[in-house]
């Protein structure tokens, strides 16, 4: 059973993770990052040592769990001083077998979220996803992700990427374009927070209909004069050429 781990990388979802170990009683030992006052920041929230040098982690944790940068992850663990009982990542599309040569048993446990560091966790719904390089592994990754979510599954890899893929779609870029029209609204003098029903609306649609039906707007119902009109006043080329190609898309399937 899994009762103390070592993080490597102190960012979002590693904030996540220590405030979901630290309310369920799995002591977190050392977290490593890069840069000495972000581990210090997030070990005074859990009582762990902060270090800053690959070197100076310490053998005898359950758990090595690496939260960096998916292509910086081979660079850190050719840099490590011992062999790992037990490793996991939490990358949505990195194979399992980067673990291969550094540890025994290995695997991941990638939570199914968007998560910031300066969020309030209380109440937030993480589910997590379980994959392991044997079933000894799988069964003690799978019984700490039990103890941290209720919505736990093993999903192997292709599916897993297949999730990330859904989840930069449904999340990543729509948060994106979130940004452009905060940017429209508040280069205009007007109010963000005007904009909250319709998101809060179109996303409560898609929980009891296919999006294609739920679908609105001018592109939709091929009204050409106000795509015309929109696309003439957008004055940044890129967002224009973003408008452009999501109203083509809407009106292929319209």
């Amino acid at each position: 059973m899994i009762q103390n781990v070592t993080f490597i990388g102190s960012g979002n979802i590693a904030h996540w993770m220590a405030y979901a170990m630290r309310i369920n009683g799995i002591r977190i030992k050392q977290i490593y990052s890069r840069h000495l006052c972000r581990a210090q920041t997030l070990a005074a929230k859990c009582d762990a040592e902060p270090v800053d040098k690959l070197s100076e982690l310490k053998p005898g944790s359950d758990l090595y769990l690496f939260m960096v940068k998916d292509d910086s992850l081979d660079d850190i663990l050719s840099q490590l001083p011992f062999r790992l009982p037990l490793a996991a990542h939490t990358a949505g599309s990195l194979s399992i077998s980067v673990f291969k040569t550094y540890a025994d048993n290995y695997g991941i446990i990638y939570p199914y979220q968007s998560l910031s560091k300066s969020m309030a966790f209380d109440g937030v719904e993480v589910p997590l996803s379980v994959e392991a390089n044997n079933k000894k592994a799988e069964d003690e990754l799978l019984a700490l992700a039990q103890r941290l979510s209720k919505q736990v599954a093993v999903i192997p890899e292709q599916r897993r990427q297949i999730l990330h893929k859904a989840a930069i779609f449904g999340c990543n870029f729509t948060n994106a374009m979130y940004a452009i029209a905060h940017d429209i609204l508040t280069e205009n003098g007007m109010d963000w927070q005007m904009i909250m029903p319709l998101l809060q609306n179109t996303l409560d649609k898609v929980k009891t209909m296919a999006p294609h039906d739920a679908q609105t707007g001018p592109a939709k119902r091929r009204d050409t004069n106000i795509i015309k009109l929109h696309a003439d006043t957008i004055e940044d080329p890129q967002v224009r050429e973003i408008y452009l190609l999501l109203t083509d898309y809407i009106m292929s399937f319209a």
